[in-house]
């Protein structure tokens, strides 16, 4: 109990140590508690990350501030080489899955969520229900822009957009451009 005290106060410091200095000292503080790290990752102030021993990064990894990066209750989060995840964003792989190609960027206030709540039975108010669990795909190339929700169960064809404000809840093809809400097809690239 007193090492799991100590450990959040450890990550909570160096979660909060500002400008280039705390991004550099965030690195070596945290890049042997990942499970995997191919290279260098900057990850801002501010950032909330759960169980650290499943998530695997790749290189040239960008994680702004106040967001989320969940890979508790056994979830599994891989992220690929080139990524970038702006502000306010959420990666919630607990319970499930969520492997993010390379060359990829999520915009500010998104949110990829690998699990849903579960609420078939009406006699049970639905947060004593418990959660069901899923995965999330991202292929290479793919741009999430600002305000997006990707729900569980879904994958993400390479080259895709996901246009602002949309809520992804069905595959995506490969090169294409979705929006909406739920998101559909606007039109493919190329």
């Amino acid at each position: 109990m007193i090492l799991k005290i100590l450990f959040e106060l450890y990550i909570g410091f160096l979660g909060s140590i500002p400008t280039s200095l705390g991004v550099r000292i965030r690195y070596y503080g945290y890049k042997t508690l990942f499970k995997k790290t191919d290279g260098f990752f900057r990850i801002d102030r501010g950032v909330t990350i759960t169980d650290f021993k499943n998530i695997e990064l790749g290189k040239n990894i960008n994680i702004m501030k106040n967001s989320y990066l969940y890979a508790h209750d056994d979830g599994v989060l891989v992220i690929g080489n080139n990524f970038s995840m702006n502000t306010n964003t959420q990666l919630g792989a607990s319970g499930g899955k969520i492997v993010i190609g390379d060359d990829c960027s999520i915009g500010p206030n998104c949110v990829l969520r690998a699990a849903d709540h579960e609420f078939s039975n009406p006699d049970i108010p639905f947060n004593q229900q418990g959660h069901k669990y899923g995965e999330i795909i991202i292929e290479n190339d793919v741009w999430i822009a600002s305000n997006c929700v990707i729900t569980a169960n879904t994958a993400i064809g390479t080259g895709s957009v996901i246009a602002a404000g949309s809520v992804v809840t069905k595959d995506v093809e490969s090169f294409s451009v979705m929006g909406g809400v739920p998101a559909k097809l606007i039109k493919k690239r190329g």
